[in-house]
């Protein structure tokens, strides 16, 4: 339990670090974020995770899917600023790109499933 909550405090003095720098330093907060720092952790973690036994593979297989999932996540990115040119009120743009990339998301999975990797 204990480790439990170091991890989600870790997790969130990351994340606050990263919004504070960003809030100083636009550029320099961009550049943090954009570094995998989430994905390290919870592939970390995995490995590290005791009290299963399978852990390093566990942490490879999050990684392969990681990988492949990042993908369609770089449609929020896409979206949310050509909403925003077209005139989009910027909640407005930032909804349509979480859907967006959900919805891209999941067909990513649904391709998956049926080229025959594993999603589980």
């Amino acid at each position: 339990m204990l480790t439990t909550i170091l991890k989600a405090l870790g997790t969130a003095a990351v994340v606050l670090v990263i919004s504070e720098i960003a809030k100083r330093w636009t550029a320099l907060g961009a550049a943090i974020a954009a570094l995998p720092l989430m994905t390290m952790l919870i592939v970390a973690n995995l490995a590290l995770d005791a009290s299963d036994k399978g852990g390093v593979a566990k942490a490879n297989e999050f990684a392969t899917s990681f990988f492949v999932l990042f993908w369609p996540g770089l449609l929020f990115f896409i979206v949310l600023p050509v909403g925003q040119k077209l005139g989009m009120p910027f909640w407005w743009a930032f909804a349509l790109a979480v859907i967006s990339t959900f919805v891209a998301t999941w067909g990513a999975i649904v391709l998956m499933k049926s080229l025959g990797m594993k999603t589980e």
